[in-house]
């Protein structure tokens, strides 16, 4: 394995470990005109394993195959930040997504990227109705915590009175 600096023609350049013309082992890669960066291992070309960050200050950190990211790993996205499971790409299987400024969060089941299946939302007030949810529409609500929230089943809208 060798080591080195290419620039690309867009102003981007990846400095760091080579084998076969491509990206392996650790190794920076900035975006055009030095926008975004990922830093971390590589193999053959794909990421394997750091951090990617993106002009406008978004992070992901984890575990990438193929170039998507799969496995275990943590995005912030404005006030927002996502723990857990993805799958080629998409959050997936299971997840904890919450507010970084209120407290609100979703934690249970994804897949293709949306809230899908059982899991429970905390609103920033502690409420915690807990859902079922298909495809990340139509939930249905399978019990609460909360006050005077509303939910949506089967039938329409429901309020539940306060507790």
């Amino acid at each position: 394995m060798s080591g080195g600096r290419f620039d690309f023609d867009d102003g981007g350049a990846y400095c760091g470990g080579w084998e076969g013309g491509k990206a392996h082992g650790h190794g920076l890669c900035t975006g055009p005109k030095g926008q975004g960066e990922y830093s971390g291992s590589w193999n053959f070309g794909f990421e394997v394993a750091g951090v990617y960050t993106w002009p406008s200050g978004n992070t992901f950190e984890g575990y990438w195959s193929q170039g998507k990211r799969h496995g275990l790993g943590i995005e912030t996205k404005g006030r927002w930040l996502y723990k857990g499971e993805w799958t080629h790409g998409f959050k997936g299987r299971y997840g904890i997504r919450q507010s970084t400024s209120s407290g609100a969060k979703y934690e249970g089941t994804w897949n293709n990227g949306l809230q899908d299946g059982y899991g429970t939302e905390t609103y920033a007030d502690g409420g915690e109705p807990a859902w079922d949810l298909w495809g990340g529409v139509g939930p249905e609500r399978v019990g609460s915590t909360g006050r005077g929230q509303e939910g949506w089943g089967a039938a329409g809208t429901i309020r539940w009175a306060g507790v």
